[in-house]
């Protein structure tokens, strides 16, 4: 046909095997034992765990090592299988290849070119969960070149993706690194290492000595600090209070107010595209108002691991105030906004924060009494800006780095869709005129279909009329 090599042909997906659609399970066929269930996250995601079912299953249904699956309902691709014998749920197609025209690998890779091709042309369905319907995922021409140039196909795909997999992994293992050379950056600064150039230059600077009296008890063994430096209650150099409580009698307030929620308040980040407001007194307002510099810590509502999330307010919003699940601290003249703002979020903050979150009932919550308790390594006013200022540098620079990581992964993407499509052009390989063209193995496979007689489907058991 026009527009292909020699030799190839275009043929519908329909005419490359058959497309095997998953059963049903119900919540209800689910056990701890018997096949697992492939569904559309286990194709997804691999820490997806595996339902299992003790049902019995027609063998058409079972996906074995090295099958190719389609999944035609959110998330559109096709994967190859290979976490052992498993049963299809729904919304996921089994190939079974006619090996007769197409190669096994060439149509897998063919498939994902594919529902490219399909997505691409707006041929999907639903408002809320994208599918492809079957007829025009079957109806789609796929094209395909004789079987010896499609072994040469997959051969040189294989060994130029591969090269591609290995810089994604090496570029998908960056994440973890920048995350790891953060917390490097923001422990090294509360040790003192960071400016130990700056201290060197002016050794005659010390603060005020305090007793350190108002720590929460259970941080009593903290590691030293330079010299110059002492462990300070946040209560000593914040002012701490809570926020609006929810109530009914709120609602009949006449003066509101913008408030934030935990959900405004993430780590270094505010989300602020959905404010609530709230009806408040003025006496209540101006207790809660937030001012530039806050800095805004998440009391709970969330794992371990989310209580004392922290971030900085910067009078992004004009008269705001807060909820009580947010504690607000207020820095004295003693302490940087953002100096205190990156010691909470150091490791060293971190692990303070979640010791006096800590119960013995197992339930992990803060207060204004356990965020005042908590401890914060106090230098001078000039060495906190000094510090700021070098955190800042050092981050930015690994968010850059993070920035072009995201753009070279991209670039990989969109160099294995570029050799999908010169090889789907036909121009990745030498071609060998003796090869037998692809239309003759279409002729010859569709004629075999044709003289396979098709069994009449069985007509519907009638009941004898009763006698009468």
């Amino acid at each position: 046909m026009k527009g292909l090599p020699s030799g190839w042909i275009r043929c519908t997906v329909d005419d490359t095997g058959d497309y095997i659609n998953g059963m049903a399970f119900k919540p209800s066929d689910w056990t701890s034992d018997g096949l697992p269930i492939i569904r559309i996250q286990n194709l997804t995601d691999r820490t997806k765990e595996l339902n299992k079912t003790l049902r019995s299953v027609e063998p058409r249904y079972i996906v074995e090592n090295g099958d190719i699956l389609v999944s035609w309902s959110a998330t559109l691709d096709a994967f190859e299988w290979d976490r052992g014998q498993a049963v299809l749920n729904q919304h996921i197609f089994k190939v079974v290849p006619d090996t007769r025209l197409v190669d096994k690998k060439y149509l897998y890779h063919g498939l994902r070119s594919s529902i490219r091709e399909l997505i691409a042309g707006e041929h999907l369905h639903g408002s809320t969960m994208k599918h492809i319907n079957r007829g025009p995922f079957l109806a789609h021409m796929i094209a395909i070149p004789p079987l010896a140039e499609q072994r040469q196909i997959v051969a040189k795909v294989d060994s130029l993706c591969s090269k591609s997999k290995r810089a994604r992994e090496n570029i998908d293992h960056i994440p973890r690194l920048v995350e790891k050379y953060k917390q490097t950056i923001l422990a090294a600064a509360f040790r003192g290492e960071l400016t130990r150039e700056w201290r060197a230059s002016d050794p005659k600077t010390r603060i005020v000595d305090n007793q350190n009296s108002q720590i929460d008890a259970r941080l009593s063994e903290l590691p030293s600090l330079p010299a110059n430096w002492r462990w300070q209650a946040i209560s000593e150099v914040m002012s701490i209070t809570g926020g609006l409580t929810k109530n009914p009698e709120r609602t009949a307030m006449a003066a509101r107010r913008p408030y934030l929620r935990v959900a405004n308040v993430y780590a270094n980040e505010l989300r602020l595209d959905e404010i609530s407001e709230t009806g408040c007194t003025e006496k209540e307002f101006e207790k809660t108002r937030l001012l530039p510099g806050d800095l805004l810590v998440v009391e709970g509502n969330g794992s371990l691991e989310q209580i004392g999330r922290v971030a900085i307010w910067n009078d992004e919003i004009e008269n705001c105030s807060h909820q009580n699940h947010i504690i607000r601290a207020r820095p004295s003249e003693m302490v940087e906004s953002r100096y205190a703002l990156f010691w909470l979020l150091s490791p060293a903050g971190r692990e303070a924060i979640e010791t006096v979150a800590s119960s013995s009932s197992g339930l992990h919550t803060l207060s204004i009494t356990k965020v005042g308790g908590l401890p914060i390594p106090v230098c001078t006013k000039p060495e906190q800006v000094a510090i700021v200022r070098l955190i800042e540098n050092a981050l930015g620079w690994i968010e850059r780095l993070g920035s072009e990581t995201s753009g070279a992964r991209k670039l990989i993407d969109h160099l294995d869709q570029a050799i999908l499509a010169k090889a789907f052009r036909g121009e990745l390989v030498l071609q060998d005129p003796n090869d037998e063209p692809a239309s003759s193995l279409l002729e010859r496979i569709r004629a075999d279909r044709e003289a396979v007689p098709v069994k009449a489907a069985p007509r519907p058991h009638r009941r004898a009329k009763p006698r009468h």
